[in-house]
């Protein structure tokens, strides 16, 4: 990113409006990225974030859904949405020319959603379809199984989409209510990329969203802690053809130094065909098709996993070596060769994410509702290139402890002996 593309303006409301202008392309990607993801969510609130995200695109007070999905087809431009923990967020990529269109549609979608009782009974029914296929999908299934085991009773922990009873009970009010209560100009940030004017979006986005409820001080905008993690584990005994598991521990949050090292580790053993979890079980044993790595940081942690699919008999031995390669880290750390590839591995990776419009824009997000400033791709390669081999032993023997390691497996098992052991 060169500092002089980049603009911020923070309206007086609040509202934020970054900008990165790139001549060389035809293209813009704009998102509105709100703070109001799943953790904000209240007992009674499980799904309602996703779900709210859903309906936005069943119409407005000034175009039905209908209108919207054609509006976008005549400009021939894509747009989608996605909710996580912490965010929601509504993007659209588009030429240049069409800008004023885009935003005046997203900007419409989040500001005045109908919220149309007929609409929310139908989109139940979607949400639930969508539960009902994680459930039919043992490799996802099992990921949601981790999340709950790693923080349990606790919003960190819940399923994004709610459960089928929860997404059954909302009502219109319910969602009136989410949105008057984060839907607010505090928690907004609007972000685009590309041949971009900084000025018309700032003007655009403050006359759009002038719309947006004041600032809010219910007591559900505080964040929840992350529950401290302790070791656990999950076993469901189910018919599947595979058993599905993951086997994690804590990780770092979003702005902690350590989790630059973090990620060194992580592509050491997981990053790749010659990673040191896909040679030991795949390539040397065959007891699997793929092992990956899964890694989370938020603004109050994280953590790191590795999954995989695989024979019923297989699974205690690819579990006992997985526990052999963590505590190799612990002991021995990685080799030099180890750590010069993954530092290229992640330089590689920086900078072609610089090639996607789309990666720019969440960088830019991302950057601002965590950090309140920017970091450029510099400075992030810069501090990936400081990492050194016993910084990466460092965090292995803090994230590799037995007090802290979660199992969690999907399968015909015949029994609960699964654990992985670090030592």
């Amino acid at each position: 990113m060169n500092n002089s593309q980049f603009q911020k303006t923070v309206l007086s409301n609040g509202l934020r409006v970054l900008t990165e202008y790139h001549p060389e392309v035809r293209s813009v990607t704009l998102g509105l990225w709100i703070e109001a993801g799943a953790v904000y969510e209240r007992e009674n609130e499980r799904g309602l974030a996703h779900l709210l995200e859903h309906l936005v695109f069943k119409g407005t007070k000034r175009r039905d859904a209908q209108k919207i999905a054609a509006l976008m087809d005549s400009i021939g431009g894509t747009m989608n949405a996605f909710t996580d923990r912490e965010h929601v967020c509504y993007h659209v990529k588009v030429l240049d020319e069409h800008l004023p269109v885009a935003i005046d549609l997203l900007c419409d979608m989040i500001s005045s959603p109908r919220l149309d009782a007929a609409d929310l009974e139908l989109e139940k029914d979607v949400i639930i379809e969508e539960i009902k296929g994680v459930e039919d999908v043992p490799e996802d299934l099992v990921q949601e199984l981790f999340s709950q085991t790693i923080w349990p009773r606790s919003r960190w922990g819940r399923s994004i989409l709610g459960t089928p009873e929860s997404v059954m009970k909302f009502s219109a009010d319910d969602l009136r209510h989410f949105i008057q209560t984060h839907y607010t100009p505090k928690n907004v940030v609007v972000t685009a990329v590309g041949r971009v004017n900084h000025d018309d979006i700032v003007k655009r986005a403050e006359k759009l969203l002038a719309g947006l409820a004041p600032e809010n001080k219910d007591p559900a905008r505080r964040q929840p802690p992350i529950p401290t993690i302790k070791a656990r584990r999950e076993i469901v005994s189910r018919e599947t053809e595979q058993v599905h598991l993951v086997c994690g521990t804590k990780s770092y949050a979003h702005d902690d130094p350590r989790r630059f090292a973090a990620w060194t580790l992580d592509s050491v053993l997981t990053g790749g065909y010659s990673s040191r979890l896909w040679q030991e079980l795949r390539e040397k044993r065959g007891l699997c098709y793929s092992i990956g790595g899964l890694t989370a940081n938020y603004r109050k942690g994280g953590f790191w996993a590795v999954e995989a699919s695989l024979a019923a008999d297989h699974a205690q031995k690819a579990v006992k070596l997985i526990g052999s390669e963590l505590r190799k880290m612990k002991k021995h750390g990685i080799t030099q060769a180890e750590w010069k590839r993954a530092r290229q591995l992640a330089r590689v990776n920086l900078l072609l994410a610089e090639e996607s419009s789309s990666a720019q824009m969440g960088r830019i997000a991302r950057n601002e509702v965590y950090f309140g400033h920017q970091r450029s791709t510099d400075e992030v390669l810069a501090d990936m290139m400081a990492v050194t081999p016993d910084d990466v032993q460092r965090v292995a023997n803090e994230m590799f402890d037995a007090n802290l390691m979660n199992l969690t497996a999907i399968g015909p098992l015949e029994n609960d002996s699964l654990m992985v052991d670090v030592g």
